[in-house]
């Protein structure tokens, strides 16, 4: 049978079930509800056999959120791969609404800007009173580059008009590792040691103000910004913990979604809610989606991956130090759109 002949059918078998479900579950609510509102019990209805329907159409609800997240995600789909700079050595990336990208390294005192194509077209160096290595970087609301610097207890934004470029901001840092800005333009900062992430704006004398604290974390490396005004950050050799915009712990997504990390690195949310992660230890990329199961969306190809990011547009970016490149994947059949359907929350995926 011709290949596209046998999509065809396949599509058609599909959308006849979907429907079919509809159509029985419109009949029934239909007729359910004048019934259930006009007498005072359930008629036939048992207490067990409602508990058992309660179970199947849960477990028919999941089945067809997953259906959906399987037609829309992508598996394996590279479409560019950007050979960074040798001396870039690059752990953690940015990426800025024009397609570019911000990728900074462990083993180089630099900052590099890619264009939509791959090509470095502006070296930041980091420098203040001697050279640092940053940890991970973000970009300010005001589109300003900020950088932790593990080693020196510090975190750093960069600005060309000062001098030297790169201002310290203010406040007492121990082990600052993984940084992000949220919604509100909060910088997000991941304390390694004392497992902890803090939470603050910062002002235009580099001040800190309204600092919040989440605590409880097992060496907490890095972070994201989640659409709600949340966070998710990943623990070394553990877990990802996601949290609401008022530092409260919403869920761990091992126990949430049934599944083992080996050693979750980079991480990052797309408009839409959905978390990714960098598995060092799997050498994958798997997709959490606000509702329905995990998906892998990357499962092979990579060696050492560490920093990822990704685009309103579609795109995953993820960096493999192995052979110190970043990786563009397609993840997703479509850009980003804001769906009509209402989204359950991430305790209940």
């Amino acid at each position: 049978m011709d290949q596209s002949l046998q999509f065809s059918r396949q599509k058609e078998d599909l959308l006849r079930t979907v429907r079919s479900l509809q159509v029985a579950s419109e009949n029934t609510l239909h007729r359910a509800v004048p019934l259930l509102s006009s007498q005072p019990g359930l008629g036939l209805l048992h207490s067990s056999q409602l508990h058992q329907l309660t179970q199947k159409s849960s477990q028919f609800c999941r089945d067809l959120e997953d259906v959906g997240n399987l037609l829309l995600f992508r598996q394996d789909e590279l479409i560019h791969k950007f050979v960074l700079p040798k001396t870039c050595g690059a752990n953690s990336i940015c990426s800025c609404p024009d397609g570019s990208l911000y990728v900074c390294g462990y083993d180089s005192p630099s900052i590099y800007l890619l264009n939509s194509n791959g090509k470095p077209t502006q070296g930041l160096r980091c420098w203040d009173d001697d050279f640092f290595l940053p940890d991970c970087l973000t970009m300010t609301r005001a589109g300003s580059v900020a950088v932790t610097d593990i080693s020196k207890g510090l975190v750093r934004i960069y600005n060309p008009n000062s001098q030297p470029s790169w201002v310290r901001v203010g406040g007492n840092f121990q082990s600052p590792q993984g940084i992000a800005t949220d919604s509100s333009g909060r910088l997000l900062v991941a304390e390694y040691t004392s497992g902890s992430v803090l939470a603050f704006h910062v002002d235009r004398a580099y001040r800190i103000h309204k600092v919040q604290q989440a605590n409880g974390l097992k060496g907490p490396t890095h972070i994201c910004a989640t659409p709600d005004g949340g966070f998710a950050v990943s623990e070394e050799c553990g877990d990802i913990k996601r949290f609401t915009s008022n530092l409260k712990l919403a869920c761990s997504l091992s126990k949430t979604y049934q599944h083992t990390f080996g050693n979750p690195v980079g991480i990052c949310a797309d408009p839409e809610g959905n978390i990714m992660v960098a598995d060092q230890q799997h050498r994958n990329v798997t997709l959490f989606p606000s509702s329905g199961s995990p998906i892998c969306v990357v499962s092979k190809g990579l060696s050492r991956p560490t920093g990822i990011a990704c685009s309103p547009l579609g795109q995953l970016f993820v960096i493999d130090s192995a052979d110190n490149s970043v990786k563009v994947y397609k993840y997703r059949v479509r850009p980003y759109y804001n769906p009509t359907s209402p989204r359950r929350s991430v305790e209940n995926p």
